[in-house]
């Protein structure tokens, strides 16, 4: 099957409007007291299943359900090693981080990176982090729906600009009706379909269909141009470890996991679900699974002109009538379910940080909702836009996640970890790494060094050499985690 039929149209129509019945099914359960918690924390009573798959979902949607397909396709079986770097991310995040920030969100109710900076150190330093990494966040809301909006274009051959609304449209509709729960939840019921369509469905199939594992190394082994597809060490060390250092900072520093924490019921919870989402959710199930997918497009669709669709058409090539099409939806809406929480962040900032904080310390649950619902909707379609119409965002959008991902990442370290780091310490690190890391782009990062690494360069010993030069504000509170 090359494309379609109409029973798979049908079967996608249903799933979005699952998610949607969804996202309303939440406004109207939480309406009234506490709307505000449901909407920005989940309530902070998320079960272990619940917690799972939406760290599992958010992190593995974005980039990796496109990505993935595409390594097994152009690098082969080792294009497994990047999400087994994610994994063993998330198991060592799940020991260094997420107690310590669960147990202050608790105690205190914080929501976001900006509570959690600001409680350790100073107003001031709390709001630079928050406007730092909202923005950078914000960035990826509109790339992210586009994205989902390809996918839908390619699978069902309708004109991009509807995809984009159509896709939007959804993942508005439910984030701005139910908030953070209703992103978990739509969480939830996407990760179920995606691992059993492609990891339980369409790899064994697949694997049938060729003859298992020793079909795939007896045909790619027979030319030389190809043997290194089934070699699991072809991508070599250094790059095992470039990978690593792109990928495990960005699990402290990320509104995502900030959020799945707070929104966990208690801190075994959230331990356990960061720990399983890396073993055995992402390595080795999604992992192999889905580079899996990738290697068997090689061999049965060569011809395929762009590698990151190898995953949607090779399901619409194995899956019956129907299945395709249910798989299909998990699959495009597990792409979008990253936008709807990278747009979450944001809209906790701006309600938190900046409206509850600043414009209307006195604010009532109602308004309280009412804004975020409101900034859910105006973030979400200025995303889009932006990424739409401003081809030159992806600069805007690489800036911002560099300033962030070179400025947060050892501040968020010595929040949690060294004692001695001070307000001062933190606010000039986050600066100074961050605009050090922009200079560097803007030079278009001379001697192929990342920027992000040069950022950290200057982060570090500007955290270590102020912090030890200067004293501890009135403000920090010194054993919040000690």
């Amino acid at each position: 099957m090359t494309s379609l039929h109409t029973l798979d149209l049908i079967a996608i129509g249903i799933y979005f409007v699952v998610l949607v019945w969804i996202g309303l099914r939440v406004a109207q359960k939480e309406r009234g007291s506490g709307e505000s918690e449901s909407f920005l924390a989940a309530d902070r009573n998320m079960n272990l299943v619940q917690t799972t798959a939406s760290t599992a979902a958010t992190d593995l949607g974005g980039g990796f359900s496109i990505a993935m397909g595409g390594l097994g396709f152009t690098l082969g079986i080792s294009g497994s090693w990047l999400i087994a770097i994610s994994g063993l991310s998330v198991v060592l995040v799940s020991f260094l981080m997420v107690p310590k920030v669960k147990r202050w969100a608790d105690r205190v109710k914080g929501l976001t990176t900006g509570d959690l900076f600001e409680a350790r150190f100073d107003r001031r330093t709390g709001t630079v982090a928050a406007i730092v990494i909202g923005i950078a966040w914000f960035t990826f809301v509109g790339g992210q729906i586009i994205a989902g909006a390809k996918l839908l274009q390619a699978t069902i051959a309708i004109d991009l600009t509807i995809a984009v609304i159509v896709s939007g449209a959804v993942i508005l509709a439910y984030t701005a009706a139910g908030g953070l729960k209703a992103v978990i939840y739509t969480d939830v019921f996407q990760m179920v379909v995606l691992l059993i369509g492609i990891v339980f469905i369409a790899a064994p199939i697949g694997l049938y269909t060729v003859g298992g594992w020793g079909g795939i190394v007896e045909h790619f082994s027979a030319n030389e141009e190809t043997r290194s597809l089934v070699d699991w060490g072809a991508i070599g060390w250094k790059k095992v470890i470039g990978w690593f250092f792109a990928i495990f900072p960005v699990w402290f520093i990320s509104i995502a996991a900030m959020q799945r924490i707070v929104a966990a019921r208690d801190e075994k919870t959230a331990r356990r679900a960061f720990f399983l989402t890396g073993v055995p959710i992402e390595w080795p199930l999604f992992a192999i699974g889905s580079t899996l997918i990738g290697l068997l497009a090689r061999m049965l669709m060569p011809d395929l002109q762009d590698p990151e669709l190898a995953t949607p058409m090779l399901i619409m090539e194995l899956l019956p009538v129907g299945l395709a099409g249910i798989v299909i939806a998990a699959y495009i809406a597990a792409v979008m379910s990253t936008a709807d929480s990278v747009l979450m962040g944001p809209v906790a900032i701006v309600t938190n940080d900046i409206y509850r904080k600043y414009l209307r310390p006195d604010a009532t649950e109602k308004s309280i909702v009412l804004v975020a619902r409101s900034a859910t909707l105006v973030l979400g379609v200025l995303g889009i836009a932006i990424a739409y119409l401003v081809p030159n965002v992806l600069d805007l959008i690489l800036y911002a996640y560099t300033f962030g991902s070179a400025g947060l990442f050892f501040p968020m370290l010595g929040l949690l970890f060294w004692q001695r780091t001070t307000a001062r310490g933190a606010f000039w690190s986050m600066l100074g790494g961050g605009f050090s890391a922009l200079a560097w782009v803007a030079f278009d990062e001379p001697f192929g060094l990342s920027a992000s690494y040069l950022g950290w360069v200057v982060s570090l010993p500007l955290l270590v050499i102020v912090s030890l030069l200067t004293e501890h504000s009135p403000e920090e509170d010194l054993d919040m985690f000690q």
